[in-house]
């Protein structure tokens, strides 16, 4: 529920000064929100519902500058990785992951996009 209703109520309350500046929302999702894996349902709904409420706060957005992206980062190397890896039976190899400061890359492009394009979306997988 936290994964959820958190970033919408986090943004509801700072929709007025986002507005006034023209500003960018990033939700930070998961491919759990695009595809969901055995044994994920609850975290994989709740991510999808984020992905949802994203399409959403950028349609009722939009006519006020607003600009919304939702990323979507595969395994990353971090410890809710490590602690993913544990509960599934298997090993934990960090450099087979994604680097964090990749996802924060990823994250500063959309922000710093020029206005006169959004980036709705922004998926990401470990790469070869």
């Amino acid at each position: 529920l936290v994964n959820l209703v958190s970033p919408i109520a986090l943004t509801r309350w700072a929709l007025p000064a986002l507005r006034a500046a023209r500003g960018s929302v990033v939700f930070v999702n998961s491919t759990a929100g695009l595809n969901a894996n055995p044994n994920w349902a609850s975290y994989a709904a709740s991510k999808a519902g984020l992905r949802s409420a994203a399409d959403a706060l950028r349609a009722e957005e939009a006519a006020n500058g607003v600009r919304v992206t939702t990323i979507f980062p595969g395994r990353t190397a971090t410890p809710m990785q490590q602690d993913v890896r544990q509960q599934e039976g298997g090993s934990y190899d960090a450099s087979i992951y994604i680097d964090p400061a990749t996802v924060a890359a990823a994250i500063m492009q959309a922000i710093d996009l020029p206005r006169d394009a959004t980036m709705p979306e922004i998926t990401l997988r470990p790469g070869p």
